[in-house]
C-alpha cells in the first residue's frame, strides 16, 4: 500500500503526463482526420516512453528527450493548437534536473522556441504568453519537487549512515565487553583446571573443590555474556575488585586492596571495573608476579584507580584489551596509563575519571 501511495505522490514526475490531455483540446471543436490521429498518437506514445525512461534515470538523458519534446511541439503547433504542450513538457523535464548552466540555457531555449513557434504559426500573442506562463509553472513545480525528492533522499541516506554507525558501535561494544568478560574468566578457568588436574590424584577433595569453582565461574560468565549482549553492563567496582582479589589469591599471589569511595556514576564504576578485570587477567597470564596492589583515591575532583604488580613488566596499552579500555575511559573524559612503577620493575595500570558531573581533566 505504501508503495502505491509513493507512486501516486505529486512529487512523482510521471504524473505530469496527465497534462498531455491538452494536446487533444483542439480536436473537440475541429475533428482531425484519421492520419492526424494516428500520427499524433504514435508521436505521443513514443514521447511517453522516452519521458519515463529519462526521468527514471534523471541524468543527461533528460536533455535529448527535452529536445525531442521541443521538436514535437514545433512540429505539431502548425497542425493543432494543443501541440504547444510538448514545449511545456520540455520545460518541466529540464526543471527536474539539478541547477546548472546547461539547464538554464535549455530553459531559455524553450522560451525562445515558444515565442518563435507562436510567431511562425501566426498565433495570437496571448497564446504564446499562456504557453510561457505554463512552461514557467511546470519548470518551477518540477524544480521544487526534485528538490524535495533530493532532500528526502539525503535524509534517508543520513539515517542509513546513522543506523550503520549505531550498529557498528554496538558491535564494537559487544566485542569489547565479551573480550573484557571472557578474557578474565577463561584465564581463571584455565588456571583452576590446571590446578585441579595436578591435584586430582594427590588431593582429590581439593581437586573437586576447584572443579566446583570452575562450574560456578562458568555459570557467572554465561550470565555476564547474556548481560553484555543485552547491553546490561553496569558492574560495581567493589565487586569486580573482590572477584579479582579472590582469583589472584587462588593463584598464589598476595593482594593488597585499598578502596576509597568516590563520586563515580554507574557508567564510570563499570568502566573502572573492566580495567580491574583486564589488569588482573594480564597479571594471571603474563606477569609472573608475587604481589598485587589495587587502590582507588580521590584526585583532582575525580577518582583514580591504580593496579600495580611486581612481575616482569613490559605491558603496554596496545590495541587489544587495554587499548579498548583506554578508549572507553577517554570516552568518559578520563585518561589511562600503562607502564612500569620504576624501570624494570612490574607494571602499573592507572586510570582517572572526573567526579560525578565533572568535566575534562586538564
Amino acid at each position: 500500500m505504501q508503495r502505491i501511495l509513493a507512486l501516486l505522490s505529486p512529487n512523482r514526475p510521471w504524473l505530469h503526463l496527465v497534462y498531455l490531455g491538452f494536446f487533444f483540446f483542439a480536436w473537440l471543436y475541429q475533428p482531425p482526420g484519421w492520419d492526424e490521429v494516428v500520427i499524433g498518437l504514435v508521436a505521443m506514445a513514443g514521447f511517453v516512453s522516452l519521458y519515463i525512461f529519462s526521468l527514471r534515470r534523471c541524468d543527461w538523458t533528460v536533455y535529448p528527450v527535452a529536445l525531442g519534446a521541443a521538436l514535437l511541439g514545433l512540429a505539431f503547433m502548425p497542425v493543432t493548437i494543443g501541440g504547444g504542450v510538448y514545449l511545456v513538457f520540455a520545460a518541466a523535464m529540464l526543471g527536474w534536473l539539478p541547477h546548472s548552466r546547461a539547464r538554464t540555457v535549455g530553459l531559455v531555449a524553450v522560451a525562445l522556441a515558444i515565442l518563435a513557434a507562436g510567431w511562425l504559426t501566426q498565433q495570437p500573442l496571448p497564446y504564446a504568453a499562456v504557453l510561457l506562463i505554463l512552461a514557467a509553472i511546470a519548470a518551477g513545480g518540477a524544480a521544487m519537487g526534485a528538490r524535495r525528492r533530493r532532500q528526502e533522499a539525503d535524509g534517508e541516506a543520513r539515517q542509513r549512515r546513522a543506523s550503520d554507525r549505531a550498529a557498528e558501535a554496538e558491535r564494537q561494544r559487544i566485542a569489547r565487553d565479551l573480550h573484557d568478560l571472557l578474557g578474565h574468566t577463561l584465564s581463571v578457568v584455565t588456571l583452576k583446571a590446571d590446578l585441579a588436574s595436578r591435584l586430582f590424584d594427590a588431593e582429590p577433595q581439593r581437586a573437586r573443590s576447584e572443579l566446583a569453582e570452575i562450574q560456578s565461574i562458568s555459570r557467572t560468565a554465561l550470565a555476564e555474556v547474556r548481560e553484555a549482549v543485552a547491553g546490561l553492563r553496569d558492574r560495581s567496582l567493589e565487586s569486580a575488585t573482590a572477584e579479582a582479589r579472590q582469583h589472584l589469591e587462588a593463584a598464589g599471589l598476595a593482594v593488597s586492596v585499598e578502596l576509597e569511595a568516590g563520586p563515580a556514576t554507574a557508567e564510570q564504576s563499570t568502566a573502572l571495573a573492566m580495567v580491574v578485570r583486564e589488569a588482573a587477567t594480564n597479571i594471571l597470564r603474563h606477569a609472573e608476579a608475587r604481589h598485587v596492589t589495587i587502590r582507588t583515591a580521590s584526585l583532582d575532583g575525580g577518582i583514580e584507580l591504580s593496579i600495580g604488580d611486581d612481575g616482569r613488566g613490559g605491558a603496554r596499552t596496545g590495541s587489544g584489551g587495554l587499548g579498548g579500555l583506554a578508549a572507553r575511559i577517554e570516552a568518559l573524559s578520563g585518561w589511562m596509563l600503562v607502564g612500569a612503577v620504576t624501570p624494570g620493575t612490574g607494571t602499573q595500570v592507572q586510570a582517572w575519571l572526573p567526579g560525578r558531573g565533572g568535566g575534562d581533566h586538564a
